[in-house]
């Protein structure tokens, strides 16, 4: 197995993770838990170093996998993470994130 085969790995594993911790539950639900909140911000992190060791080959083959957006995220999540809004969050949890692994799951 290669590099990047074990980060795809680790990827959809984030992925899974963050779906996995917010299933059944709402927005509000999830503004009022910073114990779910902070495993979400976690597995963000996690996203945006894991595309970080993506190699630049395997990225130009690619382009569909939004790396320089999940790079963003989790550099937002790290540097400025008093600024983090969890509308945002929430909003890439049911949308951007369910998208990254159905590409990640079709490599």
């Amino acid at each position: 197995m290669s590099r990047d085969d074990e980060i795809i790995i680790d990827l959809v594993t984030a992925c899974n993770l963050i779906l996995d911790f917010t299933k059944g539950i709402d927005k509000e639900s999830f503004i009022a838990d910073t114990k779910t909140q902070s495993s979400v911000l976690y597995q963000i992190i996690i996203l945006g170093e894991a595309v970080n060791r993506l190699s630049t080959t395997f990225i130009d083959a690619h382009p569909q996998i939004p790396v320089r957006q999940i790079k963003g995220m989790r550099n937002r999540v790290t540097h400025e993470y008093k600024e983090v809004d969890c509308d945002i969050i929430w909003d890439a949890i049911h949308k951007d994130v369910p998208r990254l692994l159905a590409i990640l799951e079709n490599l």
